[in-house]
C-alpha cells in the first residue's frame, strides 16, 4: 500500500480547514435567519391589529353626526390609510418569507459549493507550490547521495519560491560543494597513499646499486686517460642525478618529520634565490620591510620554493630560446591569518585543460622531468594547512601562489 504523497495530504487538510468552518458557518447562519423571518415574517399580528382597528373606525364612523370632533374623524381616516399599508406590506413581507425559507437550503448549498470550489482551487494551488519544491529537493538529495551534479536554479521559480525552501536549496548547493571538495581530496590521497607506497619501494631500488656504482666512477675519474676520466665524470654527474632522484622518492607521500620551529619566510625566500639565481634565468624578490614569520617545517618550506622558483626557470628558458630570459619573480605578502607566496615567470604558460593535471605524480611536461616536484609542493604545502593554486598571468607566463597559515592545524 503506497503512502500518500505530501501534496495529497496538504490538499487534504487545506480543504477540510477551508470546508468545515465554512459549513458551520453557513448552517448557523441559515437556521438564524430562518428563525427570524419566522419569528418577524408572520402577517398574522398585522391582521389582528387590522381587524381591532377597523372595529375602532367602524364604531367612530356609526357615532351620530355631530357627536365627534372633525380632528378625531381626520386622524381616524388617516389611521385607516396607514394601516392598510401596513397590512399589505406585511402580507408582502410574509409572502416573500416563505419563498425565501424555501430557497434557503438551496442557496446555503450553492454557495457552500462555491466556497468549496475556491477552497479545492486555492488548495490545490498552495498544495503544489509546497509540494513541488519539496519533491524537486528530495530529488537532489539523491542525486547528492549518488554524487551526481544538481541541476541549475531557475531564478524565476526561486523569487515565486518560499525563503525557507531558498535557504534549503543554498544550503544543498553549499553541500554538494563540501562533498565534491571532499571526494575530490579523498581521491588525491588514495593516489596519493598509492604513488607514495610505489615511490618508496622504486627509491628503495635505486639506492642499492648506487653505492657501488660511485665507487667505480670515482676510480674511472681518477684514470690517467683524460677521455676515461671525462666518461667518469659524466658518470659521476647521472649518480648524482640518481641520488636526488631516489631522495624525491624517498620523501614522497611522508609527511615532514619532528617539531615545528618559528620560520621567517622573507629570509628563507632570500636564503634559496642566493642559491638558485646564479643561473641562466635571474631572480628578483619582492619580500616586505617586516618580517614575516609563521609556524613550519624549514626543510619541507625551502624544498616548496626551491622546487618553484627552479621550475619558473625553466618555463622561462622554455618560452625564450633565443632571448635573454625575463627574470623570474618571487614576491612576499603578509596576511591577517598567514602569508602568502608568489612564484611568476613569463614562459609559455600552462595550458589550460593541464591546469589540474600538473599536480599528479605521473605527470610532467618537461624532458627529464620525474613528475613528483609539484605533487611535492603541494603535500609540504597542505601538511603546513596551507593551499597552493596555479594559473596563468596577462601577457603570458605562468603564477604560483602559496598561502600558509601562522599556526598549522594539530594533525
Amino acid at each position: 500500500m503506497t503512502s500518500p504523497t505530501l501534496r495529497n495530504r496538504l490538499l487534504a487538510t487545506l480543504i477540510l480547514v477551508a470546508l468545515i468552518p465554512a459549513g458551520i458557518t453557513l448552517a448557523v447562519a441559515s437556521l438564524s435567519l430562518r428563525e427570524i423571518v419566522q419569528t418577524t415574517g408572520s402577517s398574522g399580528a398585522w391582521d389582528e391589529v387590522a381587524v381591532t382597528g377597523r372595529e375602532v373606525l367602524d364604531r367612530i364612523d356609526a357615532e351620530p353626526p355631530g357627536t365627534v370632533s372633525p380632528e378625531l374623524l381626520i386622524a381616524a381616516e388617516r389611521h385607516r390609510d396607514h394601516l392598510g399599508s401596513s397590512v399589505r406590506l406585511a402580507r408582502i413581507y410574509a409572502l416573500l418569507g416563505e419563498r425565501f425559507l424555501l430557497l434557503l437550503p438551496l442557496f446555503s448549498l450553492a454557495l457552500l459549493l462555491l466556497i468549496g470550489g475556491l477552497a479545492i482551487w486555492s488548495a490545490n494551488r498552495l498544495a503544489r507550490g509546497l509540494a513541488r519544491p519539496a519533491e524537486e529537493l528530495a530529488g537532489w538529495t539523491r542525486l547528492l547521495g549518488a554524487g551526481k551534479p544538481l541541476p541549475a536554479d531557475s531564478a524565476h521559480a526561486e523569487r515565486r519560491e518560499v525563503r525557507e525552501f531558498t535557504l534549503l536549496r543554498q544550503s544543498l548547493r553549499t553541500m554538494a560543494a563540501e562533498l565534491e571538495h571532499t571526494r575530490e581530496r579523498e581521491m588525491d590521497q588514495a593516489r596519493m597513499r598509492s604513488w607514495s607506497e610505489m615511490a618508496r619501494r622504486v627509491a628503495h631500488e635505486i639506492k642499492n646499486p648506487l653505492m657501488p656504482m660511485r665507487m667505480a666512477a670515482d676510480r674511472v675519474v681518477a684514470s690517467s686517460d683524460e677521455r676515461v676520466a671525462a666518461a667518469g665524470r659524466v658518470l659521476a654527474e647521472e649518480i648524482d642525478r640518481l641520488e636526488g632522484l631516489a631522495r624525491s622518492f624517498a620523501q614522497f607521500g611522508r609527511p615532514p618529520e619532528g617539531p615545528m620551529s618559528e620560520i621567517d619566510l622573507g629570509e628563507l625566500i632570500a636564503s634559496v634565490v642566493r642559491r638558485t639565481g646564479d643561473g641562466p634565468v635571474p631572480v628578483t624578490v619582492d619580500l616586505p620591510d617586516e618580517p614575516v614569520r609563521i609556524m613550519g617545517h624549514l626543510e619541507a618550506l625551502e624544498r616548496v620554493i626551491r622546487n618553484l622558483v627552479v621550475n619558473a626557470q625553466d618555463a622561462a628558458v622554455m618560452g625564450n630560446p633565443d632571448a635573454p630570459p625575463t627574470p623570474v619573480e618571487v614576491c612576499l605578502t603578509p596576511l591577517t591569518s598567514g602569508a602568502e607566496i608568489r612564484v611568476l615567470d613569463r614562459g609559455t604558460g600552462i595550458a589550460p585543460k593541464l591546469l589540474t593535471r600538473i599536480w599528479e605524480p605521473e605527470f610532467t611536461t618537461k624532458r627529464k622531468g620525474t613528475g613528483i616536484g609539484l605533487p611535492l609542493v603541494r603535500q609540504a604545502v597542505r601538511a603546513h594547512g596551507g593551499e597552493v593554486w596555479a594559473g596563468n598571468r596577462e601577457g603570458g607566463g605562468a603564477e604560483f601562489r602559496v598561502r600558509l597559515p601562522i599556526t598549522p592545524p594539530a594533525r
